[in-house]
Formats: C-alpha cells, sequence, structure tokens
C-alpha cells in the first residue's frame, strides 16, 4: 500500500491530491487546495493545501512556461541509443546549452513501414527542476520523486479513466484533447492509444473572460493546426479540466470555435469518493495524474535524471519495515539451513577422502593411513621419493617462457595457437618471414627439456606476415639413481682389479 501525494503548483491556486494505492484499486485520501496570494509564499501555500497529511512519496509539475516540447523523427537504428543521440538532436532546438538542462522522452509507435522513430521529447532549464524540488523540500521536507511537465500528466488519469482512450465506439483509436483551463494560463496534451504525443501551453486562461475568450480560441485553434501540421489524426473529442472547466458556457463555446465535441470527465474508478470529492474531481484533474504518475504504469515525463534523479524518501522505507524484516528472517533461516547441509555434505566428502586416502597409502606406501600428515611422511621417506617426483619436469608455462626468451626483440611475432598434449607440444605463430621462424627454432632447441624442435610446415598468412607451425617433445634427461652400498663396492672392485693379459685363463 502506498500513499502518493501530487501537487499542481500553478500561479495562483496550488491543489493537492492524495492517494492511496494497492493491488489494482485506488483510494483518495484527500484534496486540498490554497490560494498563493492568501499565502505567504509559495511553499507555504503547498503545505496548506497538503495539511497535515505525510505521503510515501509525492510529484510536482514544471510550469508549461518553462518547458520545451518537441517531436523528432531518429534513424531506426538509433533506438538503442536514444539517450546519446537525443540530447544531440534537442541542443539545435532550444535556446539555452545542454550542459545545464535536463530531458526525458516517450518512444512513439512507429507507423508500419516507417524507417524513422518516432519520439516526443521534454526538456527544460536543471535550474527551474531545482527550484521545483527545493520548493517542495522547504514545504513538507522531503524531496518529491518526481519533476514533471505542464499538462502532461494528466495522460495518466487513463489508468482511473479508461475511457479517455476510447470515448465513443465510433472514435476508438482516435486521438483526444485534455485541455487544462487554469486562471492565467492553459495547458494542452493530446493523447493517442493512452499515450501522450503532443503538448502545448497557452499564454491565456480564464482570467478576463468572457473579454478575452476569442484571444484564447484563437490560441486554441493556432494548437490544433500545429497537430495537424505533424500529421496528427482529428480529434474524437476534447475534455476541460482545471479551474475553469465548470465556466458558465464553457463547453459550448469551445465546441462552437474548434468545431469539436466537449465530453464529459468519464467517472474514475476509484474506491471510497464522496460526491464532494467526485464533483471536484475536475478541479484537481492535474493533481490527480502526478499523483498516478507515481505508480509504476506511469505515462508521463520525469526531469528528475542525472545528477538530479530521487532517491526514496524515509517514509515509504518505513512501511517496508515490516516486509523487509520478514524477507531477512526467511533470508536468514535459509542461510543456516544450507549452512548445516554444506557441512553435512563436507563431513561426507571428509570421510571418503580419507577412506581414499587410506587405500592409497596401503597400496603405494605399504602402510595405511587416513592422516594427511603422515601420509605427508611415508611419501618423504619412502624409497626413491627424491627421484620420482609426480609433478611434470616441465610444462606448457615453461614452454611459453622460453618463447619469449626465444623471439629477438626485432622480431614481431604473434602466437595463434599452443598445444600441449601428452608431452608434445604443437605452435602455431605469425613472423614477418620464414628464416626469423627458423631463428626462433633454434633458439628453442637450447632448452635441456625440447627436444626434436622442428618447423612442420609454413604458408602465407597476409601480406608481409607468414604463419609457422613449430612441433616440439617434452623429455627431459632422466636423473641418475642413487646407488647401493654393494653396488659402489662392486664397481670400485672392478675398477681396481688388474687387466688379465690377452689369453690368459
Amino acid at each position: 500500500m502506498h500513499r502518493l501525494l501530487g501537487i499542481d503548483a500553478g500561479k495562483s491556486v496550488v491543489r493537492a491530491a492524495l492517494i492511496r494505492t494497492t493491488y489494482r484499486r485506488v483510494f483518495v485520501e484527500a484534496l486540498g487546495e490554497a490560494a498563493v496570494t492568501d499565502a505567504v509564499s509559495e511553499a507555504e501555500a503547498i503545505r496548506a493545501a497538503v495539511g497535515l497529511h505525510r505521503p510515501d512519496a509525492a510529484a510536482i509539475a514544471l510550469s508549461g512556461e518553462k518547458s520545451f516540447y518537441r517531436r523528432l523523427d531518429l534513424p531506426a537504428a538509433a533506438q538503442k541509443e536514444v539517450e546519446n543521440v537525443l540530447g544531440f538532436e534537442l541542443e539545435a532546438t532550444v535556446p539555452f546549452e545542454m550542459e545545464d538542462a535536463v530531458f526525458d522522452h516517450r518512444l512513439l509507435k512507429r507507423p508500419p513501414g516507417a524507417e524513422t522513430l518516432p519520439v516526443f521529447a521534454a526538456v527544460a532549464r536543471a535550474d527551474d527542476v531545482r527550484e521545483r524540488i527545493a520548493v517542495v523540500k522547504e514545504a513538507l521536507g522531503f524531496e518529491p520523486e518526481r519533476v514533471s511537465l505542464g499538462a502532461v500528466a494528466l495522460a495518466n488519469l487513463e489508468a482511473v479513466m479508461p475511457e479517455l482512450t476510447a470515448p465513443s465506439p465510433a472514435g476508438a483509436g482516435a486521438p483526444i484533447a485534455l485541455l487544462d483551463l487554469d486562471y492565467l494560463t492553459s495547458e494542452i496534451v493530446i493523447v493517442a492509444g493512452g499515450e501522450p504525443v503532443f503538448a502545448r501551453t497557452l499564454s491565456r486562461g480564464t482570467a478576463g473572460l468572457p473579454g478575452t475568450a476569442p484571444a484564447l480560441a484563437r490560441e486554441l485553434r493556432q494548437t490544433l493546426a500545429a497537430w495537424r501540421n505533424l500529421g496528427g489524426e482529428p480529434l474524437a473529442g476534447m475534455y476541460l479540466v482545471g479551474g475553469g472547466a465548470t465556466a458558465q458556457g464553457a463547453e459550448a463555446f469551445l465546441s462552437t470555435q474548434l468545431g469539436l465535441t466537449i465530453l464529459p470527465l468519464p467517472t474514475p474508478r476509484i474506491e471510497g469518493l464522496t460526491p464532494e470529492q467526485a464533483a471536484a474531481l475536475p478541479r484537481f484533474a492535474k493533481a490527480l495524474g502526478l499523483a498516478l504518475g507515481l505508480t509504476p504504469k506511469t505515462k508521463g515525463f520525469n526531469l528528475r535524471k542525472g545528477a538530479l534523479e530521487a532517491e526514496r524518501s524515509y517514509p515509504f522505507l518505513r512501511e517496508k519495515i515490516p516486509i523487509l524484516a520478514g524477507l531477512g528472517t526467511v533470508i536468514a533461516l535459509s542461510f543456516g539451513f544450507s549452512i548445516v547441509a554444506e557441512m553435512r555434505t563436507l563431513d561426507a566428502e571428509r570421510e571418503l577422502l580419507a577412506a581414499s586416502l587410506a587405500t592409497a597409502s596401503h597400496d603405494v606406501l605399504g602402510e595405511e593411513t587416513s592422516d594427511p600428515q603422515k601420509a605427508r611422511e611415508l611419501l618423504e621417506q619412502g624409497p626413491g621419493a627424491a627421484d620420482e617426483d609426480p609433478m611434470p619436469r616441465v610444462d606448457a608455462f615453461d614452454v611459453m617462457v622460453q618463447l619469449s626468451k626465444a623471439v629477438p626483440k626485432e622480431i614481431t611475432h604473434d602466437v595463434l595457437e599452443l598445444d600441449v598434449n601428452r608431452g608434445h607440444v604443437t605452435l602455431q605463430g605469425v613472423v614477418p618471414s620464414v628464416s626469423d621462424a627458423q631463428i626462433i627454432a633454434d633458439h628453442m632447441k637450447e632448452h635441456r627439456c625440447f627436444r626434436d624442435v622442428k618447423i612442420g610446415r609454413t604458408s602465407q598468412f597476409t601480406e608481409g606476415k607468414h604463419k609457422y607451425v613449430l612441433e616440439l617433445d617434452l623429455k627431459c634427461e632422466e636423473k641418475k639413481k642413487k646407488k647401493t652400498g654393494a653396488a659402489d663396492a662392486a664397481e670400485s672392485a672392478s675398477a681396481g682389479a688388474p687387466e688379465k693379459p690377452e689369453g690368459s685363463r
């Protein structure tokens, strides 16, 4: 269960929506609003709107006036490197350096057969995002996990209002628009297939109505024309949200001026919603969308990227303490059982090795023992122990050491393959010339354990390079065995005896 807070901090009013989410269920715990003009500061207005509630996570939106939306078409081959490529593409379209900016993007559905990748991106100054983070921290004592942009967060309402993507059977699949009418500004987002695909901020709101209504209608018509110029499909309708959604005559006026059907906001699938909250929901639609953006299936943007990336708050972790404690206990018990099972396995293996040692010591050393130290002493004291060393006297490492010595410094030599099998070595290398290979072979013969060193074959590898195959056998001279006292005496007597003359008997 999570308690998520969405903060819609406008220029004139701050609205906050606190929701509680469980498995496929959403509850509204509180809706609050406070006028910025009645408060000492924006942080004070946020504190008044939230009240005494303490959420697990919070989200706030950056004003659309400080945001830049871009629709780009990237090469399809750049899909795996969108993060790296997008920064360069956006740099030429914004009036500031990308080093001072943060951006986020969404990959849009690619039309069948298209060779480009459509991208909907949003970018803003990093200082503006830090200001939004700082004002929430000042008001509530913790940082927001998400900083969205403009009205794009309204696309998250589809989680509790599935009808937003298909307002009618006739308009199924057609895009729809959500218009957030505030007092000083307005923001519009177009959603197609449940995904935000276009957004824009207007410089006019409900202030000055009805005198400013024609100017507001003109800006809306220009916005819809920009959408059509991008190849956008005709809209199935428009939803009104925000403080001006309930303005008298707004629906009829906009429907006439824009030639669009103004649709009533669908009933949200939110449990425990009181009649008062249901009536106020259009005003709190953006705050609700921001709160829903904190769920895993978010559809908006998040400018907390890179150095601005958010960390999990303590209240969130505090709620998870019982679950984490239970998981820790299960892990500890599993670890304990694993150790006991491993110890039993090691004991059984120890007994098996002790029995094998006893059998081997009886067969080889003539005395049965399961003590490794005793077996080592018997091995060292046994007859011929010093001469019968079981370890090989030369191995592949010795071959590589001798090869490094055999290659002169002025010769560039590459080893392609080295195979040591049953005392026979096959070396495949690359040298500038065949004579260089012969020089290396002559130097390899200097090792006392290398026998029958020869170059099997040579061939042209690349221009100025020759491949050669060197073969040799690993065979060291046997050490002379120590002679017994009787043998030494017999040899001495034989050497000291006078030589018999020829023909003597």
